[in-house]
């Protein structure tokens, strides 16, 4: 395969398309609500996929589009990195991902109500699996295939 500017920023806006819309897709469909990390997600895959369409527009700027896509999604398979690792009890989440309503009850019922009408959206616990895999999982491994893909474009621009 002959890897260029334009044949890898196609290749990328359609993954990058494409996991938008499955996590929407898995959303509203399948009524999955993304928990706060899964959210972080979506909205940094969301700017790379406007990154990735902005630069097939774009004949000039070459180099520095190809850096700033390598370090958003470098960030974004950190991201999907972290998110896997406390799925899989790897390490423990630093960041807060349940709601905090409810601490200043008045009474047990109210509590009761509380706890039952709260979904769980910890980041801890994955909704849906394919074959042992999560949806995390599956954007750690894209953002991963990407990544790759964007280092060996680099450093064929920047090595000519």
């Amino acid at each position: 395969m002959h890897l260029n500017y334009f044949t890898f920023f196609k290749i990328t806006a359609i993954s990058a398309t494409l996991i938008v819309f499955g996590s929407f897709f898995f959303e509203f469909i399948y009524n999955l609500k993304p928990c706060k990390l899964c959210q972080i997600q979506r909205l940094a895959w969301i700017i790379y996929t406007a990154l990735c369409f902005f630069a097939l527009f774009q004949k000039s700027f070459q180099r520095p589009i190809i850096l700033f896509s390598a370090l958003l999604i470098t960030s974004i398979f950190i991201i999907g990195l972290y998110h896997s690792s406390i799925e899989a009890g790897i390490i423990e989440n630093f960041f807060s991902c349940t709601p905090t309503s409810g601490l200043d009850v008045k009474s047990i019922e109210e509590l009761n109500r509380i706890i039952l009408n709260t979904e769980n959206n910890d980041c801890v616990f994955p909704k849906f699996s394919i074959f042992g895999l999560t949806l995390a999982n599956f954007g750690l491994l894209a953002s991963f295939f990407l990544l790759t893909l964007n280092l060996l474009l680099l450093k064929k621009v920047l090595f000519r």
